[in-house]
């Protein structure tokens, strides 16, 4: 081991730590990019340091000619970074003759790689060896490589770029021209001692001189580094103060900003200690007591009405018994205008708990007091009950609708419980909705999706929509509740359903006109047949009185056609009828049977051919069984009528498939179709495609399939026709 293996290590160590100090920087601080730019250009000179003294102990020419050609890169990384680190810094130099010594560098960098050798030699013929200040070291011997000149041509260029950028920068501010001569002036002499390393050994054979063991470079590197780091660090120290500089101009601001908002309120203080009262114009404009008024209690309760004095004057001591207090107290002015005035502020204390510094703010309130009871009469006199209960469920507030719809009217409800105003068999659950509610406070609707009741004083029911509003006073939770009594709207709308019902049954008698012939002949069948058979019967028991074999068959086949002329009487009554209905779980395809076979013969009169779609395996629906065949007769009609005369294809289809919601129903005809400014008006009542129509077929249906929570609607088809279909849901 000797000093070369010691030092040159440590001078490769050296500059691994100035790059990794000055990543660091360059990865907290981004903009900073000419520190990322000098741990480049350490790392890479890091790298020239392991690769001159592996040379310098290399004894194969072919290894030396090797570590010699890798030698060119970190080179020109360093010539890379050296230029964007003095462009970027200064910016004194000439832009075109920075280029001109890059491009030229790595015009050699390209050069080296490609020739036999490397940059240096075409060919090395053998490693002489010299004695370096005690040390053995080796160095090539063979044909230069004329492509050498280039790079040198690279180093003149880049040394004529660092005078012109020393020059120049002279007439820069003296801190500025100390950093341009420090670091140009290093890399000029990092750059002549490569020259001159490369002439010597180019012109007189002598061994190339280390480039890194030069006391040049780690003086160019350590004052670089200085430089850049003394830059940083100014800078750090400038934002701290800029930062330290803000942070004050905001507290400033604030004080300025609640100096601006004071014109309104009045400011006042009062040290105990020394009974000294000061007060702004604000407050003494506004309390309206005597100008330079010392003691506290004249100045600020001075227009005290005589008899509520004292009683003010004590709630204003136990206020200062707290840190933070407020009050509120009315005044009668000179011009016996009456004031409310509100009192806050904080209070310092002694060291024995009393109070030493009171400050104040005061404010006018008698505006918010006037709102506040406008506010309280339009509560009264609101249409909808109004409640105020905690989350104890005691009501704190009612107003007098509140008390007219459960019937306290001639007493208070507040202090009452909320589960008074519920029936006794849901305040079990009323409770945990309550609970519920106060966990997870959010505006909601009560009794539109399901059916709610409340109890008057007197015990009865009746039903009521709720809507529930959180609120929270004095940090407690509370609930508004709005409370509309339904008992006039339920009554019109079973009036109404009344009146929809009645519609409904005179739509089936309408109907029952156009189904006449099907049912004269359905009747007639059965009719004939029992006819009939009775009269074979008496011929059979005329001839031979004995034969009771066929008789009896006879006689089963008169029963079975009176049966089946008691169902169509059966269905002709239910049509007719007019009750309120159950609904019940229903199979859409056994009701679309049930209708093309009451209209069959009428469908053959028309000369109208009928299909049946019918999906197998879709749910039930729930519904009542004779309105949904009214709605199914009503469309199959309208497809019958809306087919031309003359068309052959006269051809009316009823679909069931399985949709989203439960059981989709279409009947689809062949004719013209509906037009298009009539596709949703055809559901309203007396809007009617027919010349002698009356439009209220559809809006019966539309009627029935909104009762039975479905949809309906019209199209038209695009081979032709109209289809109108209608969507209910599934029993499950």
């Amino acid at each position: 081991m000797n000093w070369v293996t010691l030092t040159w290590p440590m001078l490769a160590a050296a500059s691994l730590v100035l790059g990794l100090v000055h990543g660091l920087l360059w990865v907290n601080q981004r903009q900073l990019r000419v520190h990322l730019a000098f741990a480049v250009a350490a790392v890479a000179v890091a790298g020239l340091t392991l690769l001159e003294m592996a040379a310098l102990q290399a004894a194969s020419p072919h290894r030396l000619g090797e570590l010699i050609r890798w030698m060119h890169l970190p080179v020109a990384v360093v010539i890379l970074a050296m230029v964007y680190v003095v462009h970027v810094s200064f910016g004194h130099g000439s832009r075109w003759l920075a280029l001109a010594a890059v491009s030229l560098r790595l015009v050699a960098l390209a050069l080296n790689f490609a020739s036999p050798v490397n940059l240096n030699f075409d060919s090395i013929t053998a490693v002489a060896q010299t004695d370096w200040w005690g040390v053995t070291v080796h160095y090539p011997v063979g044909e230069l490589n004329p492509w050498l000149l280039l790079s040198q041509l690279s180093n003149v260029l880049l040394l004529a770029y660092l005078v012109q950028t020393i020059f120049r920068g002279m007439t820069a501010p003296e801190e500025n021209r100390h950093a341009v001569l420090v670091i140009c002036g290093g890399w000029v002499l990092l750059i002549v001692v490569m020259m001159t390393s490369a002439l010597l050994m180019a012109a007189m054979g002598l061994p190339r001189i280390p480039l890194t063991a030069t006391p040049s470079f780690v003086i160019v590197g350590l004052a670089m580094s200085w430089q850049l780091g003394r830059d940083l660090f100014r800078s750090e120290r400038l934002a701290h103060l800029l930062h330290e500089s803000e942070i004050r101009r905001l507290r400033v601001q604030k004080d300025l900003d609640l100096a601006a908002s004071a014109p309104g309120l009045g400011l006042w203080s009062w040290d105990v200690a020394s009974n000294a009262y000061l007060q702004n114009s604000n407050n003494h404009e506004m309390l309206d007591t005597a100008q330079g008024a010392g003691d506290v209690r004249e100045a600020l309760f001075g227009r005290v009405e005589e008899e509520h004095r004292e009683t003010v004057e004590r709630q204003f001591e136990r206020a200062i018994a707290q840190p933070v207090w407020e009050m509120e107290y009315r005044i009668v002015r000179a011009d016996n205008a009456r004031r409310w005035i509100s009192l806050m502020g904080s209070v310092e204390t002694a060291a024995d708990g009393t109070p030493s510094l009171v400050r104040g703010v005061t404010r006018d309130m008698t505006r918010l007091k006037s709102e506040q009871d406008m506010l309280s009469i339009l509560l009264e006199v609101a249409p909808s009950a109004l409640l105020l209960v905690d989350a104890k469920g005691n009501i704190r507030y009612a107003n007098l609708q509140a008390s007219h719809v459960f019937g306290y009217e001639d007493q208070h409800m507040v202090g009452m419980h909320v589960d008074a105003l519920v029936p006794q068999r849901f305040a079990p659950d009323h409770a945990e909705h309550r609970r519920r509610f106060v966990a997870h406070p959010t505006p909601r609707a009560m009794g539109k999706a399901m059916d709610i009741v409340g109890v008057r004083r007197d015990g009865t029911e009746f039903p009521v929509e709720v809507g529930l509003s959180p609120l929270s006073l004095g940090n407690q939770p509370h609930v508004v509740a709005s409370v509309t009594d339904l008992t006039e709207r339920k009554e019109m709308e079973m009036e109404m359903a009344m009146e929809r019902e009645g519609i409904a049954h005179l739509a089936r008698v309408t109907m029952l006109g156009e189904l006449s012939g099907s049912l004269a002949h359905e009747l007639n069948q059965p009719l004939a047949a029992i006819l009939s058979n009775a009269q074979a019967a008496q011929r059979m028991l005329r001839r031979d009185p004995t034969e009771i074999g066929e008789v009896q068959a006879i006689l089963g086949d008169i029963v079975d056609n009176d049966r089946r002329a008691g169902q169509v009487i059966a269905r002709l009554r239910s049509l007719l009828k007019k009750e309120h209905r159950e609904q019940y779980p229903l199979m859409m395809n056994e009701l679309v049977q049930e209708s093309i076979r009451l209209m069959r013969n009428d469908l053959l009169n028309r000369r109208v051919a009928w299909r049946m779609d019918l999906a197998p395996g879709i749910p039930r629906v729930v519904g009542d069984r004779i309105q949904l065949q009214q709605v199914l007769l009503n469309l199959i009609f309208n497809a019958c009528d809306a087919l031309p005369e003359k068309n052959r294809d006269r051809i009316v289809t009823v679909r069931t498939v399985r949709s989203d919601i439960g059981v989709c129903t279409e009947v689809t005809d062949s004719g013209q179709g509906i037009p298009e400014a009539m596709l949703e008006s055809i559901f309203k009542p007396f809007e009617s495609t027919k010349p002698d129509g009356m439009g209220m077929g559809l809006a019966v249906c539309r009627t029935i399939v909104r009762a039975h929570h479905g949809h309906i609607w019209a199209e038209n088809r695009e081979a032709g026709g109209a289809k109108v279909c209608f969507d209910l849901p599934s029993a499950e």
